[in-house]
């Protein structure tokens, strides 16, 4: 018998591929196997769809019907503002970048393959690629050539991932019982559910993999040393856990002095649900301490200034410059030979992601992309006349730039010279509105490197890639400051005239996520790698769940998977 979550995926492939009939025939008994397309009308297929991808989820799915309209009211403003192909859908780059914004918006989570900046490794999911039924992978990417992806496709994906990562967080919360000798039939009082909670969140901010009892055990303890944030992450969780018990005082599962595992998992559901945005508290506190030191208003730390704040007390600002450099994070433009930090590239980097699981990351969120949802909402459409845009953003504050505003003649110049490259319009998903939306909001919005000329990498990739720590030692960061101190001695003793703060560097390449097309695509491989992903959870999650006899089997595979429990990258902690 096959695996619910095999199910989940199939449907979810069957939902994107318009139920083509030969999928119907081949894959499915009972109710979907009865559904023919000329019978039945739009509203009332989508609904048996549905109504088999929530029976396949089981009654502990959170793929509700609140939780769809949730999700679908959420993507829609985005996937309005998108350019759609003749079916009046979005083509995988646009649906790609309305999915990533989703889960940034809703959960503060990165999920691995929807951003197109990052690096997805499919090791794990190669591994399971002989597992994937072919006429899955055909139905997802039959959808993408020939049609695209439609709101109520994409909800339905969304609905998938979130499930799985709440599965993936239950497997991770049964291990924690196995290593305390609990069984899900366990209850618990006050003190152990708090304790395992915590041990939940120990293994989650330490990257701890590989465990028995006595590890298992011991992971609050090490996190003390290990990670600086713990104190403060250990009350959210038990701000969360009081305020999700409060919420169920007539549920018997949160029974005072009796708690079961149903309510454990529900306490580290709403944890994982705001743990994202509760620890992008970090991130503002990293982009003040840069501001601190900020050049004139330019969004840019100069690096000699970068360094000796760190030799002043900052300790979290001592990346090499090479680093900083090929990660996208340093402007060698905006003044001769003195390279200077990006303050938004900075605090957006790689760098200030914790590798969460094997779905998702928890990154800083990107302010600009917070910026974005009002900008597409209100102008409603994927371009825009230049008259419009200074329009909404002339009234659009952000977090250290008040509204209204009167735009400078610069930004105005800068949008007429976009305008003119599209015909008088101005693309919203495209690199030089990007471009000039981080001259607008130099704090909050990167700047965006030209695509294939920066590598954004994390600490433990560019360790292993390079073979080397990306942090400097005290030492040479005491020898760059020294050589710029001599260098502004030496510029002392030449008069010149007052400085002026330098313009921003500016690059008339232009990228656009997604066009205006009129013909058939052939679709990438995003969908695919995304289907690999679901099926690899899926066996991994199914391999913690026969760990035990004491768990239920949620599959029947024998192969020995790598932990879900995620791995820590993070390399700040305020």
């Amino acid at each position: 018998m096959a695996s619910p979550h095999f199910h989940i995926l199939a449907l979810a492939a069957v939902a994107f591929s318009g139920l083509f009939e030969r999928a119907l025939a081949n894959a499915y008994r009972g109710n979907l196997r009865a559904v023919a397309m000329g019978k039945m009308s739009a509203e009332d297929l989508r609904a048996t769809v549905l109504e088999e991808v929530l029976g396949a989820l089981g009654n502990n799915s959170r793929v509700t019907d609140k939780r769809l309209t949730a999700i679908k009211d959420a993507l829609e403003p985005t996937f309005n503002s998108m350019p759609k192909n003749e079916y009046g859908n979005l083509e995988d780059a646009a649906a790609r970048y309305v999915l990533h914004r989703l889960f940034v918006q809703r959960h503060a989570m990165y999920i691995r393959g929807l951003d197109a900046s990052s690096v997805v490794s499919m090791t794990t999911a190669e591994v399971l690629e002989d597992h994937i039924p072919t006429f899955v992978l055909s139905l997802f990417e039959d959808r993408m050539k020939n049609h695209g992806l439609g709101l109520h496709e994409m909800t339905v994906l969304a609905a998938t991932l979130e499930h799985l990562i709440h599965d993936e967080a239950v497997s991770r919360l049964q291990v924690v019982y196995q290593g305390y000798g609990k069984t899900q039939d366990s209850r618990l009082n006050e003190f152990d559910l708090q304790r395992m909670i915590h041990t939940y969140m120990a293994m989650f901010v330490t990257g701890q993999l590989n465990f028995d009892s006595t590890t298992v055990a011991s992971a609050a303890v090490r996190v003390q040393e290990t990670y600086p944030g713990w104190r403060d992450t250990k009350k959210f969780v038990n701000q969360v856990t009081s305020e999700v018990i409060a919420s169920k005082v007539s549920d018997p599962d949160f029974a005072p002095g009796n708690f079961s595992f149903r309510a454990a998992t529900q306490i580290v559901e709403e944890v994982g649900e705001r743990y994202g945005r509760w620890q992008n508290s970090e991130c503002m506190d990293l982009k003040e301490l840069l501001m601190k030191i900020e050049d004139h208003e330019s969004g840019r730390v100069l690096l000699k200034e970068f360094y000796r704040s760190a030799l002043g007390g900052n300790w979290q600002f001592t990346e090499k410059e090479d680093y900083l450099r090929e990660t996208g994070v340093l402007d060698d433009a905006y003044r001769p030979k003195e390279p200077a930090v990006v303050i938004p590239n900075y605090v957006n980097a790689p760098l200030n992601c914790l590798a969460s699981s094997s779905i998702y990351q928890v990154c800083c969120i990107n302010e600009c992309e917070a910026l974005m949802g009002p900008i597409e909402q209100q102008l409603g459409a994927h371009e825009a006349t230049t008259d419009r845009i200074l329009e909404v953003v002339s009234n659009l504050a952000s977090s250290t730039i008040p509204a209204p505003r009167k735009l400078s003649q610069d930004l105005r110049d800068r949008l007429e010279e976009i305008a003119s490259h599209h015909q008088g319009t101005v693309p919203l998903h495209g690199r030089l509105f990007a471009q000039w939306l981080h001259h607008a909001y130099p704090r909050e919005c990167p700047y965006p490197h030209e695509a294939g000329t920066k590598n954004p990498m994390s600490a433990d990739q560019w360790l292993q890639e390079k073979k080397t720590s990306i942090s400097s030692s005290k030492d040479e960061i005491r020898s760059y400051v020294a050589q710029a101190e001599t260098a502004e001695d030496s510029k002392s003793a030449t008069p010149t005239a007052t400085a002026e703060a330098p313009k921003l560097p500016w690059s008339p390449a232009e990228e656009l996520i997604a066009r205006h097309v009129h013909k058939k695509q052939k679709g990438s491989s995003w969908v695919r790698k995304v289907a690999f992903c679901i099926a690899a959870v899926s066996g991994l999650i199914a391999i913690f769940h026969t760990v035990s006899d004491s768990f239920a089997s949620l599959g029947r595979g024998s192969k020995q998977g790598s932990s879900l429990l995620p791995s820590v990258g993070k390399q700040h902690a305020c």
